[in-house]
């Protein structure tokens, strides 16, 4: 019985050796993401996500474009002008966008594919 015992206590602190040397190597393998690297992923999700909202009403603008009737020249020519100022927009955030997975990538914050 007293065997049993001692082998049951001299076990219990191995396993926790065994466990403190895996949580090492969980530090080391998988890197951890500082607040600023989380800060820059929100502001790129935003940024994406006002992308995707511009995409989809250029793609609105367009059926738009093609349903109205050609006689409405005064509507066209809004719906164009429109369709000018969505596009411009798209470019400025597709720019922001790259710029701020540059900047991720600069910066070393993991996790980001281009």
């Amino acid at each position: 019985m007293k065997s049993i015992l001692t082998v049951i206590v001299l076990a219990l602190p191995l396993g926790s050796f065994a466990q403190v040397d895996v949580l090492m190597q969980d530090g080391i393998t998988k890197p951890i993401q500082s607040q600023r690297c989380k800060e820059l992923f929100k502001e790129r999700e935003q940024k994406i996500k006002v992308q995707q909202k511009l995409n989809s009403l250029l793609q609105r603008n367009q059926d738009l474009i093609r349903k109205t009737p050609e006689n409405k020249e005064g509507v066209l020519g809004r719906l164009k002008s429109t369709q000018v100022k969505i596009k411009n927009e798209l470019y400025l955030v597709n720019m922001q966008v790259e710029t701020m997975e540059e900047n991720i990538v600069r910066s070393g914050c993991p996790g980001l594919s281009l």
